[in-house]
């Protein structure tokens, strides 16, 4: 079957999918981050879900340089 004009074929369609699966994470994300007050609030609560420190977080992220060699 052939694609209709100006419509991309499921090849060049799978870019394009993998961009909003993207795109959908980033805004998730984000809204996570708005739901919180601080970069710390947010790592603390995604800390409790995972079963880790929220501190060691933010030292992975590389946003506190004063712990990243601890």
């Amino acid at each position: 079957m052939r694609a209709a004009p100006n419509q991309p074929t499921a090849d060049q369609d799978e870019p394009l999918r993998a961009r909003a699966t993207d795109q959908e994470r980033e805004l998730a994300l984000l809204a996570q981050f708005m739901r919180h007050d601080s970069v710390a609030s947010l790592a603390d609560a995604i800390a409790e879900l995972t079963g880790v420190r929220g501190g060691d977080l933010i030292a992975e992220a590389g946003l506190d340089p004063s712990r990243a060699n601890k």
